[in-house]
């Protein structure tokens, strides 16, 4: 199947899923990554907003804060390449709203943390295979944020862990040079680890 139609096919499934759906799935979530060794080791965290029916991270990121872990939430950037950047959220964190209707931190530049220096972030996505590969919204910012991982050894970089419902796996996804694969995903019913 072609990319735009597994978008088109799963975009209009997560559009179906009720609120309570929504709640289940992300509490699931919540319960298998809080023991994840990953997210136990991380120190700097990046999460979404999740739109759409996407995949909430909101749970996490809230036991992330309350475990004393530093919380970032990506901001779209244009210069030099799109891509992005990522700031501190806290809850006195004010917001605006980005050109794709999505929030984004008020932020300093002081303030904003470079990719390299985060331990873990969660990507949100369309679709992923048991290969790691995964389909995004088709703009390429993350997939530009984290290509020094490819190009760098010396900068490993975070770990990149999708969260997706578990229809959201296919069998397998076509892959291009610039794609960055993922680490694992998570889905309400299992942890997916790929390297």
């Amino acid at each position: 199947m072609e990319s735009h139609e597994i978008r088109h096919r799963i975009k209009a499934h997560r559009q179906q899923l009720t609120q309570q759906t929504l709640n289940f799935h992300s509490r699931k979530v919540l319960r298998l990554a809080r023991n994840y060794i990953p997210f136990r080791h991380s120190r700097r965290i990046a999460f979404y907003f999740a739109v759409r029916g996407e995949m909430d991270p909101a749970p996490l990121l809230q036991l992330a804060q309350g475990t004393g872990k530093s919380v970032f939430l990506p901001i779209l950037r244009d210069r030099p390449t799109k891509g992005l950047w990522f700031a501190p959220f806290t809850t006195q964190t004010g917001f605006t709203t980005n050109r794709f209707g999505i929030p984004e931190p008020n932020y300093r530049h002081s303030k904003l943390v470079m990719p390299w220096a985060l331990d873990l972030v969660f990507v949100p996505l369309i679709a992923f295979d048991r290969e790691g590969n995964r389909l995004g919204m088709g703009g390429g910012y993350y997939d530009r944020t984290f290509a020094f991982k490819n190009r760098r050894s010396h900068l490993k970089g975070p770990t990149l862990v999708g969260l997706a419902h578990e229809f959201q796996q296919q069998s397998q996804i076509s892959v291009m040079p610039w794609d960055i694969p993922l680490d694992a995903v998570i889905t309400e019913a299992a942890i997916y680890n790929f390297t």
